[in-house]
Order: structure tokens, then C-alpha cells, then sequence
């Protein structure tokens, strides 16, 4: 086998189509096909189920060999930017894990565009997912950094920058003269949540207990402003990091939940021993970019 045959097996697994497999490792559409036939050839079992279509889906035995074979080309990355790293050079690529509802975007294209600016030659590579599907792939070798919610068990986190988990209500609400509100205080209150795993565990990390308030959600939406639009209308009540909110809150109040609910976010890989050089160096370019922005508020 080489690697060829194993990018070309990855690829097909991530987009289950030889088209969009063949776009994204830079070869054409034959040589994708020649080199998973091959690889399944010498291993001796089918690795992707094709339908007439060309879609392709995981095997059992491609289930169990994919992350291996993830671990693998990436230890082969990190090889090749030691290397580099050690001639004086900053290259490669490197898999970055972003939380959309956690991750102020302002944040995120601050830190992109300094690493640019500092590596131009470290190609980045975007990866967007809910808090549990952002862990998943650090732990399976998916990405090679992410930003987490600490504490993060088994696996390395940074810690970046903090923010504060807030409530949202439309104008007029009976509550909205408070300066903090406490779960139980809601429990009669009707929720717009995002449509991830992400909301639930935000409502848990403030205290609500989710068998009794998942029932209260009454509509799910994938964007912040969609969610802000529907609590402006009186649609019902959000919770969301006060760090995400635009700077100009309008036709929306924003109180503090009681006890206080702060997001410990950062950044992590699975090893610090292990993590490829470019992980790191945007760890430390993050971590220089919070600084900048803190010193200019201040």
C-alpha cells in the first residue's frame, strides 16, 4: 500500500463521492478508483460500498480501518513538517476544528488571518461541528486541532479566552427588568435553540435539567441570526455565549444567568508530545491574537 491508495480511501470516506474525493487530494477521478481498487486489492476486503451513482459509504471493515488509517497519514504530516521545521521551514497543513455556535466569527478570521500572515506556506484546513463532533475527531485523528470547551477529558487543551453564557429574551418580556435569571425561573419558557447537540449541552452546563426542559424547546435553527430574529418576535427565550451576540443588540435583551455560567474555551489536540508542528504554532498564534485583543480594550 501508499499513501496515495490511503488518501484516496480517507477522501472517499469524508465525501462519498469520487468527484469531490478526487478535488480534494488533487488527482483525477481514475486514479481515486485505481487506487482504492488496489489498496482493497492487496488487503483483500472491500473497504467502500459503490452504488450505480458513484456515492460510496464505509464497509464494516472500512469502519474499523479508517481511523487507523487517519492516525497514520497524519503521523506521516507531522513527520514531514519535523522535518521541515528542523531545515528552518514552515509547511504543510494542518486540520483546524471550529465550533459555529461557540467561536465568535470575528475570533476565528482574526486568528486565520495572522497565521497566514506569520505561515504563509501552512495551508489550513477548515473543519466545522458541534462541541461532541469536534472532541470526536481530535480523539480519532480526524483534525489536528480544535477548539473545545475546557475541561475536555482525554485530550490536551489550551485554554484561549472566556465568555459568559447568557439568556435572551424579546422586548417586553415580564422578565427582562432582571439583572440575572436562574433556570427555575424559566421553567415555564418556551426555547429557540440551535439544531445541534451543542444546545442541549449548553442548557446543561447552565443547569437545566433536560428531561424536563427539552420538551420546552419549541423551535430549532441553525444560525445565530435566525435564532436572534425568532426570540425578537417573541417566539421564545435562547441561551447563547455573550460573545457571539453582534455588537449592536438590537430588539433583544441579554441578562446573566444566576449562578453565573462562564465558557472556559480553547484550543486542543490529542497529544502535545504528538501534535504536528503547525498545530502548535497556531495554538501559539491563537493565543497571541486573544492577547492582542485584549490589550486593545483595555
Amino acid at each position: 500500500m501508499n499513501f496515495s491508495q490511503l488518501q484516496s480511501f480517507v477522501a472517499l470516506a469524508e465525501t462519498g463521492s469520487f468527484t469531490e474525493a478526487a478535488y480534494t487530494i488533487n488527482l483525477t477521478q481514475s486514479a481515486v478508483s485505481h487506487a482504492l481498487s488496489a489498496l482493497e486489492s492487496e488487503l483483500g476486503v472491500t473497504l467502500l460500498e459503490r452504488n450505480r451513482k458513484g456515492v460510496v459509504s464505509l464497509s464494516r471493515v472500512g469502519e474499523k480501518i479508517l481511523p487507523h488509517v487517519r492516525l497514520l497519514l497524519a503521523q506521516a504530516e507531522a513527520i514531514e513538517q519535523e522535518a521541515k521545521v528542523a531545515r528552518g521551514e514552515a509547511a504543510g497543513k494542518v486540520r483546524l476544528g471550529s465550533i459555529e455556535s461557540m467561536i465568535p466569527p470575528r475570533l476565528l478570521a482574526s486568528m486565520l488571518t495572522r497565521f497566514r500572515v506569520a505561515y504563509p506556506d501552512i495551508e489550513v484546513v477548515l473543519f466545522e461541528g458541534s462541541m461532541h463532533e469536534v472532541g470526536d475527531w481530535i480523539e480519532q485523528g480526524v483534525i489536528d486541532v480544535g477548539f473545545v470547551l475546557l475541561p475536555a477529558p482525554g485530550i490536551d487543551g489550551t485554554l484561549l479566552t472566556t465568555d459568559e453564557l447568557c439568556v435572551l429574551l424579546p422586548p417586553g418580556h415580564p422578565l427582562q427588568t432582571r439583572k440575572t435569571l436562574t433556570p427555575e425561573e424559566l421553567r415555564e419558557e418556551g426555547f429557540v435553540m440551535e439544531k445541534t447537540q451543542c444546545s442541549l449541552n449548553l442548557m446543561r452546563r447552565a443547569g437545566f435539567v433536560l428531561d424536563k426542559y427539552k420538551s420546552q424547546i419549541r423551535y430549532q435553527a441553525s444560525d445565530t441570526a435566525t435564532i436572534l430574529a425568532m426570540v425578537r418576535e417573541g417566539l421564545g427565550i435562547t441561551l447563547m455565549p455573550r460573545k457571539l451576540l453582534p455588537s449592536k443588540l438590537e430588539g433583544v435583551v441579554a441578562l446573566s444567568l444566576n449562578p453565573p455560567q462562564d465558557l472556559r474555551i480553547g484550543l486542543a489536540v490529542k497529544s502535545q508530545d504528538a501534535a504536528p508542528p503547525g498545530a502548535k504554532l497556531f495554538i501559539q498564534t491563537a493565543l497571541t491574537c486573544v492577547q492582542a485583543q485584549v490589550e486593545a480594550t483595555a
